[in-house]
């Protein structure tokens, strides 16, 4: 029998044809963890957030391309990163961005988002980088 002590919380992974994603940790005032997985050649994001979102990015498998794009300048940037030298990227604030999966297998990614979603208020804009 399980210790009532001992709390759980079920997750639900949401996926469609580039890959899958799961809300890990919600802390209202300090954000969200999320995870994803995406498979080779497909691409996430291509949206910037122009007011109060800030996202970190982490590969932890595999392999992408991050690609950014300042929507003010026209400044372009392009960020290899893989598991082999895991860092953590920024995406600032009015950057259109997105993430591709340039290698050979799935690719995961752990993301942190200064807030948790606030769909009344989500300020993520959907743009091509």
């Amino acid at each position: 029998m399980p210790n009532p002590e001992i709390k759980t919380e079920n997750l639900e992974w949401k996926s469609d044809e580039r890959g899958s994603l799961v809300e890990l940790y919600k802390f209202p005032g300090l954000g969200q963890v999320f995870y994803s997985t995406t498979k080779p050649g497909f691409t996430r994001g291509n949206h910037y957030h122009l007011k109060h979102k800030v996202e970190r990015f982490c590969v932890v498998r595999g392999r992408a391309k991050i690609s950014l794009r300042n929507r003010a300048t026209g400044e372009r940037a392009e960020i290899d990163v893989s598991e082999d030298t895991p860092e953590i990227i920024d995406m600032p604030l009015n950057w259109t961005h997105n993430i591709k999966n340039t290698g050979e297998g799935e690719m995961g990614l752990v993301v942190w988002v200064n807030e948790v979603f606030n769909p009344d208020d989500p300020d993520t804009f959907a743009e091509k980088v």
